[in-house]
């Protein structure tokens, strides 16, 4: 598809997206509006036609009185429309966050590369647009279209009003465009530096107690001056370019004022117009060229607004696009990894090649392995949290992308090896957004993971506030809520990335415990780790090391490998309990 197809298509599903907006309607009012405005702004040199070449010369004072109360009637008139045309803008503008705001933190949490990682993110920028909606430079464009239908005015008022009022627009109109290119030009160039300098904040800020220990302070303060004067170099540039060509743009819509005048006197001495004449050219030729130049200092605007559109809108349509998935039974807890492979595009080697095994519904399933042998990402592509790049892995059957993303969801629990807390009280942290949760399954799911006693023991017990990110706990304790969290609600496939690593020896035997209460009423689990407690516990353990499969099998079976260093080696796909052992003695 050749570049013009494609910006065709993107404005088509554009406008496609914005029909699907709640109130849209109010635009064509706001249109409506705009169109009486411009109206009723003729008022004002048709007011001075008619006194300079009427009223003056007949000496009517009814007829002044009479034209007067017109014009304040028009200009009352005029006012209420814009009070009006404002308020629809500024209610349609809030109207469009509420419906573009969910679907784009949607597309946020189900496409990692939405998320505003060292960018900004999309949902900044529906709030840009809310802005740019509801600021004046919307309102301009609505205005711009009028300015033919003034340039004919003033033409036939007399020619010379015309080109005078052609010449500005066409002078101010390039102005613009410039005003426009540097604009993009700079502040494109600031944009990475702005990325830099914003993602060194959020470092510091995040580890500001390691930053204050090691005694890094100042030196954290200078860089963070050094990277964000790249961004502000090519912002103030832009600036002072921009308020240039603003300030030559008002200079010469004066100096084509003072021409109109200028040349309308002269028309008056030669007799071709009269004097109201020159007085309403001058008026008309001022609101003609009043949207280019608002255009002209609202052009950056109208810029970031046109890109926050296209990233919204690509980010919208992502979500609108999606394919339905059928609802599936709930599943048992059967998981098979076949022929599975990872690989960054960064790196050489694949993370993980070959990976295939079958975990039963109902077992305990321990990947073991030196670091960097690939255990973590063959957990989170078993959450569904990253794609294999070849193979497949399906759950009771059906491949993970079968499953409807929240449905399946509901389904597994996680533990990451960095344990995220959602901000809020302890309760919240365990719940989640599970909207049915109630305090019953908060504290069962509390009891299984023996986090009971220790969160009772907190200041507020549930009500405990944890601050960011579980800030205000220790790691044992974010150990234990994140555990809890990840049997919160009768989860059928349960994964656990380290969940020892914060753990004492008594914090690991009330682990153990609720890995087989929670392996008793049914669920499949799937471990990461690096120490030996959990093997005791293991119907299977997977063998991994530089990203390939070393063996697959009973305790009995994997643990002396792990021992004698055993080449990695690659295993059919699914193994039933009874011939793996078979297997295992004829490979190995």
């Amino acid at each position: 598809m050749g570049p013009i197809r494609r910006q065709l298509k993107t404005a088509q599903d554009g406008l496609s997206l914005l029909g699907m907006i709640p109130d849209v309607a109010a635009l064509w009012w706001v249109v409506l509006f705009s169109v009486a405005m411009n109206v009723l702004l003729l008022v004002l040199p048709f007011f001075w036609i008619q006194i300079l070449d009427r009223v003056i010369t007949s000496g009517s004072v009814e007829t002044l009185v009479g034209l007067t109360v017109l014009a304040v009637l028009a200009l009352i008139f005029y006012g209420l429309f814009d009070l009006l045309r404002g308020r629809l803008l500024s209610r349609f503008a809030v109207t469009f966050e509420r419906a573009l705001a969910p679907l784009v933190l949607e597309a946020s949490i189900l496409d990692p590369a939405r998320r505003g990682e060292g960018g900004t993110h999309d949902l900044v920028r529906v709030r840009e647009l809310r802005n740019f909606i509801s600021g004046g430079t919307v309102a301009t464009l609505v205005d711009a279209p009028f300015l033919p239908a003034f340039l004919i005015i003033l033409y036939v008022i007399h020619p010379w009003f015309g080109n005078i009022a052609l010449v500005g627009a066409i002078i101010l109109t390039g102005l613009a465009v410039v005003s426009g290119r540097i604009a993009r030009t700079e502040v494109g160039q600031a944009t990475g530096a702005a990325i830099r300098a914003q993602s060194l904040v959020d470092s510091i800020v995040r580890h500001a107690n390691l930053v204050r220990a090691m005694g890094w302070t100042r030196g954290a303060v200078a860089e963070f001056l050094r990277v964000n004067d790249e961004a502000l170099a090519p912002v103030v540039r832009a600036s002072e370019r921009v308020a240039a060509i603003a300030s030559a743009a008002r200079a010469v819509r004066l100096i084509l004022q003072v021409a109109t005048i200028a040349a309308g006197a002269w028309l008056v001495l030669e007799t071709e117009v009269l004097a109201g004449s020159m007085i309403a050219a001058s008026i008309i030729i001022s609101r003609t060229l009043q949207p280019v130049e608002g255009l002209l200092s609202g052009w950056r605007a109208l810029t970031s607004a046109h890109q926050a559109w296209g990233h919204v809108n690509a980010a919208v349509l992502t979500v609108l696009n999606r394919r339905r998935r059928t609802l599936l039974p709930p599943p048992t807890g059967v998981l098979e990894v076949s022929g599975v492979g990872y690989r960054l595009p960064t790196m050489k080697r694949p993370v993980l090649a070959g990976i295939s095994f079958r975990c039963p519904a109902g077992s305990v399933v321990v990947i073991i392995g030196p670091t960097g042998a690939g255990k973590s990402t063959l957990l989170r592509m078993i959450a569904a949290l990253e794609k294999p790049s070849t193979g497949t892995i399906r759950l009771d059957r059906a491949a993970l992308d079968d499953w409807d993303p929240e449905q399946l969801g509901r389904h597994v629990g996680y533990l990451p090896q960095e344990i995220d807390l959602l901000g809020g009280t302890v309760a919240e942290a365990i719940a989640g957004f599970d909207e049915t949760a109630t305090d019953e399954d908060i504290v069962t799911a509390a009891l299984l993971a023996n986090a009971h006693d220790m969160i009772l023991a907190l200041p507020n017990g549930y009500d405990t506030d944890i601050g960011r990110d579980g800030c205000k706990l220790s790691g044992g304790q974010r150990q234990r809520i994140g555990l809890a969290r990840a049997f919160f609600g009768n989860r059928t496939l349960i994964l656990l990335d380290e969940p020892n690593a914060n753990l004492d020896p008594e914090g690991e035997e009330a682990l153990c415990g609720a890995i087989r209460q929670a392996q008793e009423r049914g669920a499949t689990l799937v471990i990461v780790s690096h120490r030996p407690r959990l093997l005791t516990i293991a119907d299977y353990v997977l063998l991994l090391r530089d990203g390939m499969q070393v063996m697959y099998g009973t305790p009995s079976e994997v643990l002396p490998q792990s021992m004698s260093g055993a080449t990695p080696i690659r295993r059919p796909p699914f193994q039933s309990r009874d011939d793996r052992g078979r297997s295992a003695k004829g490979e190995h």
